[in-house]
């Protein structure tokens, strides 16, 4: 019966979100209706909401966000987006592999949220016309993920290993496939948008927009090597490079003031506010826990269970260290020594499709709001793609593979 209530309560976000719904309020209704339905007292609601709101990871990924939103800003006011985007069309006559490059490299970056950073460049390489909104959220939430399937510069990566007792190197080595094959399931619908061939160039022009590429990515590309090499945090590494950048392009308290007044966009900030809000609802009223139960009465196989209980967590949290950190140490208890990786990397799969399918998703929810497409059609372009990983992954399971 418990289980059922957060069944209700996010078939009803789902609805509404449906409806085109601001997600913000959504959120924050369904975390009242979630704190109602178990029982808690306004009190408790309320310290539940002081809770998330002082939580260092909400105040950190606030803090991220802004400084991304500030970078992002930057980057294409003083024309390093212009140049990466000339540099690209000159090494790349496909206007389509370029919109899912952006977001690919970007993706190297493993920011919450690093979507928003993204769109705007998907949304210049898709600007002469025939895409629609939809198609290019697709392309940059969909495409923004392919290292997270495998590498462990991603915290699902680690927790899996450690939770599972799987060395890391096989876990690594057994899910890499994935992030190809996210890469070929994806292309269908890539090669079905409007081509727009760029100008073929020589050999010395090339070169000229190969040196622009670099020069307009050398923010990036920094920030990349400050959180991939030197193991520093993202949102001081995008600090550090927004400081530089300030530093260099002469930005005094006038010019900095109205840089943040263009940059920063509440809206943003307190719809990531209020996802955090319900996140912390659901830990505090133990919503999730009531699932295993309920799924356990269920007349199907025990792996079947674990993944679909996997792809719920997901689907519910839109966080990856949520499916794995809640699903794994049941696996683990309930398995013992049968516990192999064929399991493991199904179960892995199950649950990250169910967080590419979460309308609680941040990538997915700051990519819709920035291209001010209908979630249902973003959905519907997903859902293909996201559907034949899980059943490959499936087949993996069952035939051993």
């Amino acid at each position: 019966m418990e289980g059922l209530k957060l069944l209700v309560v996010f078939i009803l976000i789902m609805v509404l979100l449906m409806r085109r719904a601001p997600l913000g309020p959504v959120m924050l209704g369904g975390s009242v209706l979630l704190a109602i339905l178990y029982r808690t007292s306004p009190g408790a609601f309320l310290g539940m909401v002081w809770r998330a709101t002082q939580n260092p990871a909400t105040i950190e990924l606030l803090a991220i966000l802004t400084s991304i939103m500030l970078l992002e800003h930057l980057l294409g006011k003083e024309g390093y987006l212009e140049k990466m985007l000339k540099g690209l069309r000159g090494l790349f006559q496909d206007r389509r592999v370029i919109m899912a490059l952006i977001p690919a490299f970007i993706g190297l970056m493993p920011s919450a949220g690093g979507a928003i950073f993204s769109a705007p460049l998907v949304g210049q390489a898709a600007a002469s016309g025939g895409i629609a909104a939809e198609e290019k959220s697709f392309v940059n939430y969909y495409y923004r993920h392919i290292w997270e399937y495998f590498l462990p510069l991603y915290p699902g990566v680690l927790l899996a290993s450690r939770l599972s007792g799987l060395p890391l190197p096989h876990l690594i080595t057994a899910l890499a496939p994935y992030g190809l094959l996210v890469v070929l399931l994806g292309l269908p619908i890539l090669w079905r948008l409007p081509p727009l061939k760029e100008e073929e160039e020589g050999p010395g022009e090339r070169l000229i927009r190969a040196k622009e590429f670099f020069t307009g990515t050398l923010p990036i590309l920094v920030v990349l090597a400050l959180s991939l090499i030197a193991q520093i945090e993202v949102g001081l590494a995008v600090g550090t490079v927004v400081a530089v950048l300030l530093i260099r392009h002469r930005y005094n308290p006038s010019k900095l003031w109205h840089l943040c007044r263009e940059a920063i966009t509440v809206k943003t900030l307190v719809l990531v506010w209020g996802i955090m809000v319900f996140k912390q609802v659901l830990v505090d009223t133990k919503a999730v826990e009531s699932l295993p139960p309920l799924l356990g009465r269920l007349p199907v196989p025990g792996f079947l269970v674990f993944g679909f209980l996997s792809f719920l967590v997901g689907m519910l949290t839109g966080l990856m260290a949520a499916f794995v950190g809640i699903t794994f140490p049941l696996i683990t208890a309930s398995m013992g020594d049968q516990l192999g990786l064929p399991l493991v990397v199904f179960v892995f799969i199950a649950g990250f499709t169910g967080t590419m399918l979460s309308p609680l998703h941040l990538c997915l929810v700051l990519t819709v709001d920035f291209f001010k497409a209908d979630v249902r059609k973003v959905f519907r372009l997903l859902v293909g793609p996201e559907i034949a990983l899980m059943t490959i992954a499936l087949l993996g399971y069952l035939f051993r593979i």
